[in-house]
């Protein structure tokens, strides 16, 4: 009995022979571990496949079973609206723009443009850059643009549409920022005290120093979990324990930041910037502040107020339908099945404020109206103005070498954005009255999707795209010339590429095409071409 390599080779368990149409009875050993003739799920570990061919119901899946699997990777279907079959493949003269009009000259953007990003965001679907995306653009108070291409689940041939949930991972980070700000300006904390006030196991942290272990210098503030300036980090320092040392440090944000607090940092708070579990601890801050837990004080003050109702620390069940399976991109043209929707659906313990959300492009363009308005949104107020401008502004001393504001990255010039790690990003334009929101669920996502959708966004809008910011180096002088220098601004050592230490882990990993740990100009560069 032959079972198919491209199905199985969506879920990213083959590797290699990727073109191959079926394989051996070897292949299905290898995976049979016990030798009883069926998979279990310990032995293949990808539930959608069981729920849609387990035909007996037994938990498992017989050879027969298997062989039914769809293939996905090289015959997966195009883009839903494209004029092809599955079977054809797909050229630009395939592609349909979406009818821009009245809509989009309201909020000042130019149609052709917006036909040129249509086709680019199909190219993409088409090219398996990304299994389905959505994207969205606001100018001078008004919505523009939002569209969605490809497919929500490409097993199940689902397409994607406007109110898919995505894993925001690292975009929760400025809207739990600004869940603490709420408290802030309550009067209920200041930016500089130490967090140990309410957090008391912070009281005396360790920073490793020269091999050794030396108390702190200076405590550790809010405005430095804001700035990822207070020593934390993922991972681990070497010789040191991992971030998660016992399951006891999962099971509430409580635990967890006392887990940490026993682990050194990785230099004196407010000294240097450093990407890691800083806004994990500024949710439990938030929690001792307020007294209650992280997701009611963030539905009190940012997520009930704005009416993000799509946006929690987990999937209420009656939205399930709505989750956009997520995919994994070895190498390019190629996504494998990732993690089940499934895993969203039950309520979680441990709410983690640096990567938990999850939520709705709407949604999230709720969150951008209110930053962009200062605080408001219908009439409704969650922020003062003036606490807003400061979450805009550089919260690092200048000796640090680059700048990041309360909760995402700034430029001194009115630009606040961040991305998760599945490839979602946003970014705000206070000078230009311009935002973007770019969707889409690609575990190690290195494909050029959204410099491209920012550059034509942009380019819509007349504005000169920024370097190292909101395009991540789509720059004057084209792609190359901003990446090379975002690698020049972010180069500290003058090494010629970036360690963990000088770009964010999470883009380390998107981009880090050889698999050494570090970024290069090259590496760079092939996220700036089209």
């Amino acid at each position: 009995m032959r079972i198919t390599i491209t199905a199985l080779c969506a879920v990213g368990v083959l590797g290699g022979a990727a073109h191959a149409q079926t394989a051996s009875p070897d292949r299905f050993k290898h995976f049979d571990k016990n030798g009883d003739g069926k998979l279990s799920q310990d032995e293949f570990p990808y539930p959608y496949f069981y729920k849609q061919h387990d035909k007996d119901g037994d938990g498992l899946l017989s050879p027969e079973e298997a062989a039914e699997i769809k293939p996905v990777g090289k015959s997966a279907p195009p883009s839903p609206g494209a004029t092809t079959t599955p079977t054809t493949p797909s050229t630009t003269a395939d592609f349909k723009p979406r009818p821009h009009g009245k809509e989009a000259t309201n909020a000042s953007l130019n149609p052709e443009v917006l036909a040129e990003l249509d086709i680019a965001m199909q190219e993409a679907v088409a090219n398996k850059e990304v299994s389905g995306v959505v994207g969205l653009i606001h100018r001078n108070g008004e919505r523009g643009y939002f569209e969605a291409f490809g497919w929500q689940d490409i097993e199940a041939q689902k397409p994607l549409l406007k109110d898919a949930l995505f894993r925001l991972q690292s975009m929760s980070k400025p809207v739990v920022s600004a869940c603490a700000m709420a408290l802030y300006d309550a009067g209920l904390f200041t930016l500089d005290e130490p967090i140990s006030k309410h957090c008391p196991e912070w009281a005396e942290p360790k920073v490793l120093e020269n091999g050794q272990l030396v108390s702190a210098k200076f405590a550790i503030t809010p405005r430095m979990l804001m700035s990822h300036s207070s020593g934390l980090y993922y991972g681990s320092i070497e010789g040191t324990p991992p971030t998660f040392p016992d399951p006891a440090s999962r099971t509430s944000l409580k635990a967890l930041s006392e887990s940490l607090a026993k682990q050194p940092l990785k230099f004196h708070p407010g000294t240097a910037f450093q990407y890691g579990h800083s806004i994990d601890v500024l949710g439990r801050y938030i929690e001792a502040v307020a007294g209650k837990p992280l997701d009611e004080v963030m539905q009190e003050r940012i997520l009930g107020p704005l009416k993000m109702t799509s946006t929690d620390f987990w999937v209420h069940p009656e939205n399930a339908a709505r989750i956009c399976q997520i995919y994994s991109q070895p190498k390019p043209g190629v996504l494998q099945r990732g993690r089940e929707a499934a895993e969203l659906t039950a309520k979680p313990t441990l709410f983690m404020g640096g990567q938990g959300l999850c939520g709705s492009t709407e949604d999230y363009e709720r969150f951008c109206r209110m930053m962009m308005n200062r605080g408001e949104l219908e009439g409704v107020r969650l922020l003062k103005p003036e606490t807003v401008d400061l979450m805009f502004q550089n919260h690092l001393k200048p000796e640090i070498g680059q700048k990041y504001g309360l909760g995402g990255v700034v430029d001194g010039e009115g630009t606040y954005a961040w991305g998760g790690a599945n490839g979602t990003q946003f970014s705000l334009d206070r000078t230009h009255q311009f935002f973007t929101v770019f969707m889409v669920q690609t575990q190690r996502y290195r494909a050029p999707t959204f410099p491209t959708f920012k550059r034509l966004a942009d380019e819509s809008a007349g504005i000169a795209s920024k370097a190292g910011i909101g395009g991540l180096g789509q720059g004057e002088g084209g792609a190359g010339a901003g990446m090379s220098t975002l690698l020049k601004q972010r180069d500290k050592d003058n090494d010629g590429k970036l360690s963990p230490d000088e770009l964010p882990a999470a883009l380390i990993e998107r981009l880090d095409a050889d698999k050494d740990g570090f970024v290069n100009e090259e590496e760079l560069k092939a996220l700036g071409k089209k």
